[in-house]
């Protein structure tokens, strides 16, 4: 009667962890494109600089060597217009998956700045939309199914002294 009350525990917790996957990945999509935002608007404003000297991009960063400050800037520059480019792809990529894709999408290349982000600021909730319903019914199965096998397996060596005590 414990194990099946664990069970049924267990189902329970895995059910309100797995609901939590679509909201986690809707709030996931969220902080990515303010991050895309935050980084155009950043690329925007150089080549703005840029274009105000006479300057195309790469002539720009071409003109910011010769100092470690400068070379260091250049650099950090650089990451950012490269990482801007992943990221606008992920949220394109994001924003036309439904929620089962947006998950796996999420769990198989993140960000880890905006994973992190979106982590401190996600506030658990319950289930709400459909996709959350499916994802619990789902989690309450695996965890159900996780621990009454765990149970077996723990049972599983003693099987036969019960058989045997019962004969006696």
């Amino acid at each position: 009667m414990i194990l099946r009350a664990l069970t049924l525990a267990s189902g329970i917790m895995g059910a309100a962890f797995a609901a939590q996957g679509p909201g986690f990945a809707r709030a996931y999509l969220f902080e990515l494109e303010a991050h895309a935002q935050t980084l155009a608007a950043v690329i925007a404003d150089f080549d703005r600089a840029a274009a105000e000297v006479g300057l195309d991009r790469a002539a720009a960063f071409e003109h910011m060597q010769g100092t470690p400050l400068f070379d260091r800037r250049r650099i950090d520059l650089e990451r950012q217009f490269a990482g801007h480019a992943a990221l606008t792809a992920k949220v394109a990529q994001m924003r036309t998956a439904g929620p089962f894709m947006r998950s796996y999408h999420l769990w198989r290349d993140p960000d880890a700045s905006t994973l992190r982000r979106t982590w401190m600021r996600f506030h658990p909730s319950l289930p709400r939309s459909r996709a959350e319903m499916l994802f619990a019914a789902i989690g309450g199965i695996s965890g159900a199914l996780l621990a009454a096998g765990l149970f077996w397996l723990a049972r599983w060596p003693h099987r036969h002294r019960r058989r045997r005590a019962l004969r006696a």
